[in-house]
Formats: C-alpha cells, sequence, structure tokens
C-alpha cells in the first residue's frame, strides 16, 4: 500500500448463513457435509482504495451493504475473503451504542473508548474538558449511558472519536440522529479534520450532506459498487433510481396558510418568525398562475452571508424542487444577533401539475455546508386544472405548426 493510500480494500466478500429454524445450525455441526443454511452476500467482491485526507461518502438502500463494509473495515465483522489494509488509528461511530457498557457512565465509557482505540489515561486526560464541551450532556456525563437518548449516545460517541486523533474516521449515519444545532457543530468539525489530512468514510441516507463534505462516493447495491465517481452525478443517478422503487402514498391536504410562524428546527443559528404563501385562491392555484413564497428570519448569533433555499415536494413524497437564492446571484448581508433578514421568491409562471404539494423554506451559509434555519413541511398548496393533464410539470412551450 503506497504511502497516499489510508484504507485499502481488495475483492472483499462477506457471506452470512441463514438458517430458517434455529435448530438448524446445531444439525449443520452434526452434519457438516448436509447443508442446512442458505447463504446471503452481504458483500460481493468490493474494491477500493481511499486516500489520505479523502472524505468517501457511501450510500444505498438499507440493505446493500454499508454497515457491513464498514464494520469489516474496522474489524468487528470477518470478511469471507479478501484483504483490508489500514494506515494509522481508525476511529469508528457504527451502530447506536457500539463501544459503551450501559452499565459504565459516560465518563467511564470516554475513557474505555480511548483505550479501545489506543489511547491511555494520560492521553486522553487533557481532552477530556474538549470531550465534554463537544458532547454537551452535561451532568448526564456521570450518569449510566442506559439511561442516555439516542442523541446523547452520539454526541458522546462522536466527541470521543474527534478528540483521539484519528487517522481514518468512520461515521455511519450518525449525523440523522442529533438535531441541526449538534449536526452543524459536527458538519464544522469534520471540516476542520479534512484540512488536517483525516481520511473519512460517511455513510448517509442525506443526500444534501453527502454532495457538499465528500471528495468521492460509491453507491453499494445489494452488495456490489454500482457506480463510483463524483458525488453529485453519483447521488442524482441513486436519487433517480431510488424514485422508480418508491411506494407512492395519497394524502388530502388542506389549503396553504396565507401566513404563520411555521414548525421548524432547531439550530442554534437562526429561526423563521414569518413564512407564507400568497396569490391564487384560497391556496388552490391553476397552471401558468404566480406563486410567492415570503419569509422572515431571525439570527440567534452572529451570522455569515445568507442563502435562501426552498423544497417543494408533492404529497406521495416527490421531491419535485430544491433550490437556492445563490442559483440566481442572490444572497443576503450577514447579520448579527437579533437583527432579522426578509424576503421572497415569486414563481412565476406556476410549472406543476394538478397535485397537492408542501413547501420547505431554509437558510445557510454561502457555501451550503451549515444550515441556519429550516421549516418542517407545514406550508402547503394545490394546483388544479380544468382539462386533462399528464405528467408532473407544465413546461413554458411555444407551438408552432400550420393546417395545410
Amino acid at each position: 500500500m503506497s504511502f497516499d493510500i489510508a484504507l485499502s480494500v481488495q475483492n472483499l466478500s462477506k457471506c452470512y448463513q441463514i438458517y430458517a429454524q434455529p435448530h438448524h445450525r446445531l444439525l449443520q455441526g452434526i452434519f457438516p457435509r448436509r447443508k442446512y443454511f442458505r447463504e446471503f452476500w452481504a458483500l460481493r467482491d468490493i474494491s477500493l482504495d481511499v486516500k489520505r485526507g479523502e472524505v468517501l461518502g457511501i450510500i444505498g438502500r438499507n440493505g446493500a451493504g454499508k454497515s457491513t463494509l464498514l464494520q469489516a473495515i474496522c474489524g468487528t465483522v470477518m470478511p469471507t475473503s479478501g484483504t483490508i489494509s489500514k494506515a494509522g488509528r481508525v476511529a469508528a461511530l457504527l451502530e447506536l451504542g457500539a463501544g459503551f457498557n450501559p452499565e459504565f457512565t459516560g465518563r467511564e465509557n470516554a475513557f474505555l473508548n480511548a483505550a479501545i482505540l489506543g489511547m491511555t489515561r494520560a492521553e486522553i486526560d487533557p481532552r477530556f474538558d474538549d470531550i465534554l464541551a463537544f458532547a454537551d450532556i452535561g451532568d448526564f456525563i456521570d450518569q449510566p449511558v442506559k439511561t442516555y437518548s439516542s442523541g446523547m449516545f452520539v454526541r458522546l460517541a462522536f466527541a470521543v472519536a474527534i478528540h483521539v486523533s484519528p487517522d481514518v474516521l468512520i461515521i455511519d449515519e450518525a449525523l440523522s440522529v442529533g438535531d441541526f444545532a449538534f449536526r452543524n457543530k459536527c458538519i464544522e468539525r469534520i471540516q476542520v479534520l479534512m484540512s488536517q489530512g483525516v481520511t473519512i468514510l460517511f455513510v448517509t441516507h442525506d443526500i444534501s450532506t453527502l454532495q457538499l463534505i465528500c471528495s468521492r462516493v460509491i453507491w453499494l447495491d445489494r452488495g456490489e459498487i454500482r457506480a463510483m465517481g463524483d458525488p453529485i452525478s453519483v447521488s442524482q443517478d441513486y436519487y433517480a433510481h431510488a424514485l422508480e422503487d418508491k411506494a407512492k402514498q395519497t394524502a388530502d391536504l388542506p389549503a396553504a396558510p396565507r401566513e404563520t410562524r411555521p414548525v421548524q428546527q432547531e439550530t442554534g443559528k437562526a429561526t423563521f418568525t414569518k413564512v407564507g404563501i400568497t396569490g391564487g385562491k384560497d391556496g388552490v392555484f391553476a397552471p401558468g398562475d404566480e406563486l410567492e413564497i415570503t419569509f422572515e428570519m431571525m439570527a440567534k448569533a452572529d451570522l455569515g452571508p445568507i442563502v435562501f433555499n426552498i423544497s417543494i415536494y408533492r404529497s406521495d413524497g416527490d421531491w419535485l424542487v430544491g433550490q437556492t437564492s445563490r442559483e440566481t446571484g442572490k444572497q443576503w448581508a450577514a447579520p448579527k444577533a437579533g437583527e432579522t433578514r426578509k424576503g421572497s421568491v415569486k414563481l412565476k409562471p406556476l410549472v406543476f401539475a394538478p397535485g397537492d404539494y408542501l413547501v420547505a423554506v431554509g437558510a445557510c451559509s454561502e457555501d451550503y455546508s451549515l444550515t441556519y434555519a429550516l421549516t418542517d413541511l407545514t406550508m402547503r398548496f394545490s394546483v388544479r386544472s380544468a382539462y386533462p393533464t399528464w405528467g408532473k410539470f407544465f413546461h413554458p412551450a411555444e407551438w408552432t405548426g400550420n393546417d395545410d
């Protein structure tokens, strides 16, 4: 393995033996020449090299083999065949609570995890205050971790992992458990680790985060690498494929509120004080109408320049629009804590086909990496037409021809 390669996986496969009945395991031991199980290949012939300082994203449906791959790299699962070569210390956040003794306190588990990763008490002592500050779980640090919520588990595990000076950091869906304030803190720390040359393997279902922080992405499908390469193109291919298999649901949605203080995520950065939808008739629009989304946001802390964004979903969960103000060259000046920023976005002409829709409004940093504020999908509108329609959109078009 060359010096610039932090992790090398060659021809890795993992097969599990699946028994239909518990006693079949016993029979297999007694009669080894007979086969009482069926084979399930969680991984098949996986090969990849990850460079030092690279952030490798891993996506795929549940059961695609993502967690099995990470567990094999960490050594908690023995591969059926293939080799794994690692350079330096590997710290991992795998399934919730992995590596924690539920009877031990958070403090005891922090030292235990650091010891497992090869650090002495003398090495971890000077870093413990930083671990405690990052985890931000207060007096619970001296309570048994069996009393912790899932978010507290992840906070402590992540804090320990990033303070043991890892050469390779493995994160399996950890950021999906915490709130946005914790996610922002984690993203900021990941960016610091990237600048320090730490190699990161990142598993997530959040395609937006994946595209922002990863330098390369692999798409696992039924234990095999289906695609590998640029985060944006691979993620979009994966998303398009996932839509094909998505179960459709219907919902009866009430008319859109004209203006409201929205239900939203807590980020610790800012909060929307107003959002609204104007135009249409009682929240019902026709194709070609003008729809305006208005918003007002108050900063809770000093922020950088702001990019606002909107997401629009159809009622069956299909994500139709994800756009930001930056795409049109618009961003808002950096506010101080307590200051507000307001604005609107007009969709004209409205190009949606008849249906019911949900809207979320967000605000983020100018490089998109930090979420300042984000509403839930609480704003609603409907589109109806007096004539038959097909598809999802009415694209502006000009028809020409003759009657001859």
